[in-house]
């Protein structure tokens, strides 16, 4: 659809408008009839000219009923049908407020470069598009029922505060109506979580299917997982929070790194063991980008140290260090720990990127394309048509 046509239907009702007389219109033809002009008739009237400009142009929300009944009897008409009118025009203003107010209000609760960015939108200056858009995404009969902060995020002491907030806000939005909408019939079992985590390391082996495999073993574990991809200066890895008293865990691809996946999924598992009565109790975890943070709260730390003891420990990566040249060694050493080798390129990275300038050259060769493992849950921002949809298809293929 052409945005820059006109409108067919709004012009065929401002023509019909066209052809009742206006209030003003009535007020001019009186004023004609009468040979006065309108400061000779703002005396008769005993009206102040703010006051019959509201009336007249349907401005002003709460004219009083004397002051209505007062230009009835000037334009000799019964007062019940200039009320008529006065309402009329009042409603035919409504529109344009409306407008106003959504283009204002998309501005101060959307980044929308961002979104441009991501594909999720096409135009920034398109505000009819965008509200259709948001709100088709999202479920929403009105882009006003947009509530931002649904998160009343726990954010860590002396952590990273990041300067978009409404980019955030809109992912988190997001990710809670998929969990929502999912609606994970299964009951949370800490003890069968405790039992089912060592089988968890092994699926980094398979890239095409080991997180679709782990993502449905915790479905039904009452755990739910979520991908959504990640959105330009977003800083935030994931998140764990509760839906109807059960834990999901949100997913992103922010660095676009496969091992983090695996990373930040053992951070929230850990959360889900530890932190859990908090978190249902309402303080939401949500996991910063650690590069991107003054420092790490000690539940921070705590749960990546988990989750780097759990994939590959720190001693472990301490006595592989002199052989990272050696691709045959080190795949053989990741098969033994029944890991994927690119987790140990990226540990040994992360650790050592600032002191070894092929640290990361050599990690990024080893990656495998992080989009085989979540093509499956993931629409991207510019192909989704709603959550509503994806669920649906997700439901089908993941989620049962």
């Amino acid at each position: 659809m052409d945005n820059n046509k006109p409108n067919r239907f709004s012009e065929i009702d401002e023509i019909l408008r066209g052809l009742q007389p206006t209030l003003r219109d009535m007020f001019e033809k009186r004023l004609h009839e009468l040979g006065v002009n309108q400061t000779a008739a703002l005396k008769m009237l005993q009206l102040e000219r703010k006051t019959l400009i509201g009336i007249l142009d349907g401005t002003q929300k709460r004219a009083n009923m004397g002051n209505l009944h007062k230009l009835a009897v000037f334009l000799n008409v019964p007062t019940e049908e200039l009320i008529k009118l006065h309402i009329s025009q009042l409603e035919g203003n409504k529109p344009k407020e409306n407008e106003t107010n959504s283009k204002k209000f998309i501005r101060e609760n959307f980044d929308l470069v961002v979104l441009k960015k991501s594909g999720f939108i096409k135009d920034v200056t398109d505000f009819e598009a965008i509200e259709q858009r948001i709100t088709s995404f999202l479920g929403l009969k009105s882009i006003f029922d947009y509530k931002k902060r649904m998160f009343d995020a726990a954010f860590s002491a002396g952590a990273f505060v990041p300067q978009n907030t409404t980019t955030r806000e809109f992912w988190l939005t997001a990710v809670k109506n998929m969990a929502t909408k999912i609606d994970n019939p299964y009951f949370y079992d800490r003890q069968s979580l405790i039992k089912y985590f060592p089988q968890i390391r092994w699926n980094t082996t398979n890239v095409e299917y080991g997180l679709i495999n782990v993502i449905k073993a915790l479905y039904k574990l009452g755990i739910t997982v979520v991908f959504q991809p990640s959105l330009s200066s977003l800083h935030l890895r994931g998140a764990t929070f509760p839906v109807n008293e059960q834990p999901c865990i949100a997913l992103t691809d922010y660095r676009g790194f496969y091992p983090t996946l695996w990373h930040c999924l053992i951070h929230e598992l850990y959360h889900v063991l530890f932190d859990w009565d908090e978190i249902k109790g309402g303080s939401y975890h949500i996991s910063e980008d650690p590069t991107a943070m003054l420092t790490l709260d000690e539940k921070e730390a705590d749960a990546d140290n988990f989750a780097h003891e759990y994939l590959f420990s720190a001693a472990k990566l301490e006595e592989i260090k002199p052989y990272l040249r050696d691709k045959e060694y080190v795949d053989e050493v990741a098969k033994n720990n029944n890991i994927h080798p690119s987790v140990i390129y990226a540990y040994y990275a992360f650790e050592n990127g600032a002191i070894d300038r092929m640290a990361w050259p050599r990690a990024r060769k080893q990656m495998p394309e992080i989009r085989k493992a979540i093509y499956r849950l993931d629409p991207t921002w510019e192909k989704v048509t709603s959550i509503d949809e994806t669920v649906k298809k997700l439901k089908l293929e993941i989620y049962n």
